[in-house]
């Protein structure tokens, strides 16, 4: 089920999403004309969310910080509640097992390069007879194969981009779905 969708620099959420609980409780909330607070708020739960998101690398305090200094609409002051966070797991059960593999991949890529990152702190430990903890060559042999990781997280993105293009482009022949034709999950 396709949510919403970033086009031109803007995100566009279907009809659809504000009939699901979790994004209609966001929707009428909001008092405003314009309803400008709860697009603010569902364009955080998507770059907090989303596996498109430049945002998905930093760590989850991270990301709200830096997102709701990021987001026309939200404050300093304003912070994602009950709501919020309801829309944003709800959003992630959305995921395909696709998605989710990606997901977990990338989060393995950047344990790693967490590893990397501290490899000057691993050489000067010793053990108690000191000897050091971690040898040389298991950081080398790391290095060496960071090339084929992003290669293959590169090309696990693509199967990602193109199961949701698929996924958007669902047809019967030469119709398109139409909504729930497919049926409830």
């Amino acid at each position: 089920m396709k949510l919403f969708e970033m086009k031109n620099w803007n995100l566009h959420v279907t009809e659809e999403a504000w009939g699901l609980q979790p994004f209609k409780k966001i929707l009428d909330r909001d008092k405003t004309k314009n309803k400008d607070k709860a697009m603010a708020e569902i364009l955080f739960v998507w770059f907090f969310s989303d596996i498109k998101s430049d945002y998905m690398s930093m760590s989850e305090k991270d990301r709200v910080v830096e997102l709701t200094k990021d987001i026309n609409g939200l404050d300093d002051k304003w912070k994602p509640d009950k709501a919020v966070w309801d829309a944003i797991e709800f959003y992630k059960k959305q995921e395909t097992i696709i998605q989710k593999l990606y997901r977990q991949t990338s989060s393995s890529a950047s344990d790693i390069g967490d590893y990397l990152a501290n490899t000057k702190e691993l050489l000067l430990e010793r053990d108690n007879s000191g000897k050091p903890v971690t040898d040389i060559n298991k950081i080398t042999q790391s290095i060496q194969r960071v090339p084929k990781i992003m290669a293959d997280l590169k090309a696990a993105y693509q199967e990602v981009v193109k199961e949701q293009e698929d996924m958007s482009n669902k047809k019967k022949g030469s119709r398109a779905f139409n909504l729930f034709e497919d049926g409830l999950k």
